[in-house]
């Protein structure tokens, strides 16, 4: 089964828990971040996400980024990712 999660359009350090316990509690085969409303993407929420995806990677399962707005596309690029690479462990260095 698909499970499809909207990111909020401000992903700061009180975005954390939310979105921590929210994707921790998905144990579906795939899932797919939609990520159209993004406009702030701090270095906190990226983290969760990259945890997310490796880990869910680790076990065989599928994470998949959607939809990005313009904003979340530049601002992955500041942090040296995108889109695509984000949701491909074993292309990070």
């Amino acid at each position: 089964m698909t499970v499809h999660v909207q990111l909020h359009d401000r992903l700061d350090y009180q975005s954390v828990p939310p979105l921590l316990s929210e994707l921790k509690a998905i144990d579906d085969d795939e899932i797919v971040i939609d990520a159209g409303q993004v406009r702030h993407l701090g270095a906190l929420s990226l983290q969760v996400l990259l945890s997310t995806i490796k880990t869910r990677h680790e076990a065989g399962k599928s994470t998949q980024i959607t939809n990005a707005s313009d904003s979340c596309v530049d601002l992955l690029g500041l942090f040296g990712f995108t889109p695509e690479t984000l949701t491909q462990p074993e292309t990070w260095t």
